[in-house]
């Protein structure tokens, strides 16, 4: 679907800046599944999805992120861009699934609701409200 291939292309920019990357790290499997070539500093897996399934209907959903350097803002810059890109896309949700120790607590911290207790979601409103009072 086009907005997909618009979605990666804006994930894969995002990337290239924050992480001055010079090639394409993103693709964008048949089944609307965005991740990133495995690589020394970031390590990104997205699934799309607009109907329901353990997750509310238009979420983006984190399957698996993780920065080579913890605990400097990469996660909480990519919520907030994630944010921004949902927006931009009509999403209403995002997930974060299969959450460890780490990203349960990071999920909690802001504002994320346990929906079994590893799996997260959270309104996109949740999130721009969250962002608008650091």
């Amino acid at each position: 679907m086009i907005e997909y291939e618009e979605l990666r292309a804006d994930i894969d920019r995002y990337l290239m800046e924050r992480f001055k990357y010079h090639k394409s790290l993103v693709s964008l499997t048949i089944d609307n599944v965005i991740t990133t070539q495995r690589n020394s500093r970031i390590d990104l897996y997205l699934r799309i999805r607009k109907v329901e399934s353990l997750f509310p209907p238009d979420c983006h959903i984190i399957a698996r992120w993780g920065f080579s350097k913890e605990r400097i803002g990469h996660g909480t810059h990519f919520l907030r861009f994630l944010t921004k890109i949902a927006i931009k896309y009509g999403f209403r949700y995002i997930g974060i699934e299969c959450a460890n120790m780490k990203s349960g607590a990071f999920a909690k911290k802001l504002g994320f609701n346990s929906i079994d207790d590893e799996n997260y979601s959270t309104t996109v409103n949740n999130l721009t409200s969250y962002f608008s009072m650091e």
